[in-house]
């Protein structure tokens, strides 16, 4: 019988950095993807295993352990040095593998919760600055059956690393269990290695003749795609579905005689097919889609995890109405000569192209093709067997693509398509139209591909709506800033002059030479522009009046409008919601730490004019006006109000006219907020020494951040009212308050003097967390900051760990998802 066993799994050393590497252009392209979408579900690889017969848990996490500590990729982190991506290895990462017991549900429900859970671990964003970049979840369906959920970020690993993981963590526990040692081939190299031979070869002969080919095949190549139903928004989305069907045993035979027959692969008989069935849906005279090949040529590389995969451009023209045969030989072709030229990698190649960016496609690839045999072998290790199962989308890159993935059981067709861009009706005819093109080549070789019919679509929404937005702003510099931003675009894209409407991508400007501008203008200027920003302003012009807020002074003066603005950090699956008062830089992470269920949102002051009157409202008239802001609807549900420092005062009060006005509030979670009046009401002497300890406690913390190299010398002197003065003495630029930080200084001051004489209602609120971080003494959970009757004789007080603002990390967050979702669900 195979059982649950979550035995610890023994302290670690504080793990250590053994290596840092050039990231190579795979992880790059990654790097760019994460930079436009932090935590970007589309970029994870998921992956499903069957597990059946006799195995222990603690067994198959000791060889997983056992896998990461084999292979440094696993154990590996992303960071940022003048806007270009590192990779650093670790000695040791603390992975812990979870497990949900299943077996005590009705099996009627079971399969429906397992891909539940799959879909919420698929898309579980990862976080590129914390080492080992791989989660496991093992679901027990039966005694002897369970389901090994593997997700993995793209930037260390790929579809042949399954096969390589597959084997090692079936030989390790089989091993373990047996209790011999384990049969595995040694590593000559670790993925940094191969880092730094990709960097030599990318500076070699032999690349300059992989640009030659590549030029002349994508000369002129139109940028294809498939009109879609819905109009494309102005960024890429990333919100998938697929549709599947399981072709019958019998049509693995016949596949296999065709490709011998035609004399091709049968991944060249199966783009031929597609590109067929493309051209006869879209008309167009030429097709190209995206495919991925393993990358592992040396035989020193095939029993390594990492990402060596590449993606290539396959272009296919139609001249004239030739047979499915003879179209067949011409990609044959084709595909051959891409192969010969497999080494240029996908990154170089969009900077070697230099297409038109658009934000809301990829760079000349819209459609991708894979087939492939399944890359887990089914097979059995000691006790157990592992099975390879058909895995759930995490996310899209592409607008469609076509999978077929073989299995012993035979061929299954799939089409992962962006949910936001296609109908699943449309994804339907489009695999019964693959079907038929598969058919046709089969049976009828020297048809001609006319003979395959498309089905009729209607008209999409996008035909009203990729023409891409090429408008160039007016804007001209009309300042030192501007003449400083041009002499950065010209030396980051080695250019004489930059006039209002150049382009930065049409200077030969790609996504490193983007990091880089990105890198300089933050730490030149009282900026932080996006990599999206860019793709969407990419003029000089358009991109100066973004980042400096010019040519807005002949706009008409605005009406009197609402201060607050609402910002969606996430749409959940469900009808709860968290609002957060405020500080929305902070609070951006806690999208990701709350159950996918959950909408998480936030209202702030930041771009208001404070100066039109509002340092004269009450709190209930600021209240008042984040609740409209909120636009809380009948069918949200449950809520939960969330405030740091004064503004957990203003969250009282805001939950209290929700209430009025028939909203359920569940939670109202308060950070660091004493009650308005409380600490004025203490004796002099006692407030001078809370005010001493602070003080104490402030400088202890921040120096030990200092001194552990998580935070910079000037951000720690800024810490301090004393070093900053002094850097704004002497003009130090990097001393000065960024914007974020001035808003954040500007609306903390309005509402502290609205704060002032706010009567909180002694109702009992039973609905209020208190959450205390480092800055305030533990005393304050003796007297629950003050508040007295205003909350519940039980109301919580959680710690959380860091200073005040510094508490919303990683860490903080965690424990005040933690809050709020308890709360959430109690009703």
């Amino acid at each position: 019988m195979s059982t649950v066993d979550n035995s610890p799994s023994g302290s670690v050393a504080a793990p250590s950095i053994i290596g840092e590497f050039p990231c190579t252009q795979t992880q790059l392209r990654c790097w760019i993807l994460d930079q436009l979408n932090p935590g970007n579900p589309a970029l994870n690889v998921a992956v499903r295993w069957e597990i059946r017969g006799s195995f222990k848990v603690a067994t198959l996490e000791a060889a997983f352990r056992k896998v990461i500590q084999r292979h440094e990729i696993l154990r590996t982190r992303f960071i940022e040095k003048g806007g270009q991506p590192f990779q650093q290895a670790f000695s040791d990462v603390n992975f812990k593998m979870s497990v949900i017991d299943l077996r005590g549900m009705p099996p009627e429900q079971r399969q429906s919760r397992i891909l539940s859970i799959g879909e919420e671990t698929a898309q579980a964003p990862f976080d590129l600055s914390i080492p080992g970049l791989l989660r496991v979840t093992l679901l027990m369906a039966e005694n002897e059956r369970g389901f090994l959920l593997i997700t993995a970020h793209q930037s260390c690993f790929d579809g042949w690393s399954i096969r390589v993981l597959g084997r090692e963590v079936g030989e390790i526990a089989a091993a373990i269990d047996a209790g011999r040692p384990p049969v595995l081939p040694e590593l000559p190299l670790q993925y940094g290695d191969y880092a730094l031979w990709q960097q030599e070869y990318l500076q070699s002969y032999g690349f300059e003749t992989e640009k030659t080919f590549w030029r002349e095949t994508l000369l002129g190549a139109p940028y294809f795609e498939v009109a879609p139903d819905l109009p494309r928004g102005q960024v890429k989305t990333n919100r998938g579905d697929i549709l599947s069907i399981a072709q019958p045993p019998a049509f693995t035979d016949r596949m296999d005689a065709a490709a011998r027959a035609h004399r091709v692969s049968q991944y060249s008989f199966g783009a031929a097919v597609l590109s067929a069935a493309l051209h006869r849906l879209t008309q167009a005279p030429t097709v190209l889609f995206g495919s991925q090949i393993a990358g592992r040529e040396h035989s020193d590389l095939e029993d390594m995890i990492g990402v060596f995969i590449n993606n290539l451009v396959l272009r296919f023209d139609f001249s004239s109405d030739v047979s499915f045969a003879d179209h067949i030989r011409r990609v044959s072709t084709t595909i051959e000569g891409a192969l010969n030229h497999q080494r240029m990698p996908f990154n170089k190649l969009v900077e070697l192209i230099n297409p038109v960016r658009d934000p809301a496609r990829n760079p000349l690839i819209s459609v991708n093709f894979n087939l492939q045999k399944a890359f887990l072998e089914d097979r059995r290790y000691g006790g157990f067997e592992l099975i390879s199962s058909p895995s759930q989308s995490p996310g899209v890159i592409y607008d469609l693509s076509f999978i077929m993935i073989g299995r012993p059981t035979g061929w299954r067709m799939s089409i992962e398509y962006n949910a936001d861009l296609f109908e699943a009706a449309t994804i339907e005819s489009l695999l019964q139209l693959w079907k038929d093109a598969y058919e046709i080549a089969l049976e009828h070789p020297e048809a001609p591909l006319s003979s395959l019919v498309a089905p009729e679509r209607g008209t999409p929404a996008s035909a009203k709506a990729a023409p891409m937005d090429g408008a160039i702003a007016s804007a001209t510099p009309v300042d030192t800033r501007m003449d400083a931003l041009a002499g950065l675009w010209k030396e980051v894209l080695q250019v004489p002059q930059i006039r209002p409407d150049d382009d930065f991508f049409a200077l030969g400007g790609h996504s490193l030479l983007a990091l880089r501008l990105l890198s300089e203008i933050r730490a030149r200027f009282d900026a932080a522009p996006t990599l999206q920003l860019l793709f969407k302003q990419p003029t000089f012009a358009g991109f100066a009046a973004a980042i400096f807020d010019v040519g807005e002074a002949s706009a008409p003066p605005a009406k009197a409008v609402n201060p607050w603005e609402l910002i969606a950090c996430k749409h959940g699956t469900g009808i709860g919601a968290v609002y957060t008062l405020n500080h929305p830089f902070l609070y951006y992470r806690l999208a990701n730490a709350m159950p996918d269920e959950v909408s998480v949102h936030n209202v702030n002051m930041f771009h208001a004019d404070l100066a039109k009157g509002l340092d004269r409202l009450r709190i209930e008239d600021i209240a008042s006006q984040a609740i409209d802001a909120m636009q809380i609807g009948k069918t949200v549900g449950r809520v939960a109000i969330v405030g740091l420092c004064v503004n957990g005062v203003l969250a009282m009060e805001v939950s209290r006219q929700l209430r009025e006005r028939g909203t359920d509030v569940g939670v109202t979670a308060i950070i660091d907020a004493w009650a308005p009046g409380y600490f004025a009401s203490l004796p002099k002497r006692e407030q001078k020494q809370w005010n001493r300890e602070r003080r104490r406690k402030r400088l202890a913390y921040f120096t030990r951040k200092l001194l552990s190299r998580r935070i910079r010398l000037i951000d720690y002197l800024k810490e301090f009212e004393v070093s900053l003065s002094l850097l704004r003495i002497f003009g130090v630029k990097a001393g000065q308050y960024s914007p974020e930080e001035e808003a954040n200084e500007a609306v903390t001051k309005l509402l502290v003097a609205a704060a002032r004489h706010y009567k909180p209602p002694q109702t009992k609120d039973p609905s209020v967390v208190l959450l205390r971080s480092s800055a305030t003494h533990a005393r304050a959970r003796q007297l629950r900051f003050g508040w007295g009757d205003a909350i519940g004789d039980d109301c919580p007080v959680v710690d959380i760990d860091g200073w005040h603002e510094d508490s919303l990390t990683s860490t903080g967050i965690r424990d005040l998802a933690s809050a709020l979702s308890g709360k959430l669900a109690g009703g």
